[in-house]
Parts: C-alpha cells; sequence; structure tokens
C-alpha cells in the first residue's frame, strides 16, 4: 500500500520519504566524515606543535650554551615563534624561522652539515 502526503505543492509518496531519508542519511554521514577528517587534522596539528615546541627547547638549550651573548635574541625569536604558532599567524611564522635561519648563517651551526657526515661515517674517528 503507498501512503500519499500532499507536500508544498506536490504530492510526496512512501518512496519519497525513502529517497527523502535516504538523502538525509548522506548528508549525516558526510558531516561525520568532516568531523572525523577535523579531528584527525587537529590531532596531527597538535603532535606537530608538540615536536616543533620539543625542537625549540632542544634548540634554545643548545643556543643558550654556544651563545651565551646571544641568549635574548635566541630567546625573543623562540617566543616570537611560540606566539604565532599558538595564533597561528603563517606569516610571522616565516619571519620568526627566517630570523633564527639567519642569525645561525653567523654562528657554528654553519658545520653542522660536515659534522653530521663525519658522525654518520662509521669509520671516523672523533675525539672528544
Amino acid at each position: 500500500m503507498r501512503t500519499v502526503v500532499e507536500t508544498v505543492g506536490r504530492v510526496a509518496t512512501t518512496a519519497d520519504a525513502a529517497q527523502y531519508l535516504m538523502a538525509i542519511i548522506d548528508v549525516a554521514k558526510g558531516i561525520d566524515a568532516s568531523m572525523t577528517e577535523r579531528a584527525r587534522i587537529a590531532a596531527d596539528r597538535d603532535k606537530e606543535v608538540a615536536r616543533i615546541n620539543a625542537a625549540s627547547q632542544g634548540l634554545q638549550d643548545y643556543l643558550d650554551r654556544v651563545f651565551g651573548e646571544r641568549r635574548e635574541l635566541h630567546r625573543g625569536f623562540l617566543a616570537r615563534l611560540d606566539r604565532a604558532i599558538e595564533d597561528r599567524d603563517p606569516e610571522t611564522v616565516q619571519a620568526c624561522v627566517a630570523g633564527i635561519v639567519e642569525v645561525m648563517k653567523h654562528s657554528p651551526l654553519n658545520d653542522i652539515a660536515e659534522l653530521r657526515s663525519i658522525w654518520a661515517d662509521p669509520r671516523a674517528v672523533i675525539e672528544i
């Protein structure tokens, strides 16, 4: 038995109602998938931010030891970088990273690539 219901300007059947229900279910599934993807993206972002924070702390410790006189400069860059990450301000993040890189161009870190290659060579003898 078909049920007929009059809607705005048209008569809807049970088959129409089933199609409407399927359309609603499809939209709900899409919303659920979007929310799941957003949660995954947020979790990935949080993981990467934690990784950046750990790397920043390690870099800050190193720079504090190597460049005692430049400590405040490094801390200022890294504090601004942290704020820019929290504020989700990509332009300031880029500027801070560029500033840090510029400072490091004039530092013992220039030789880090050479140090990495020596460290990776199993035949290398490193005296400390």
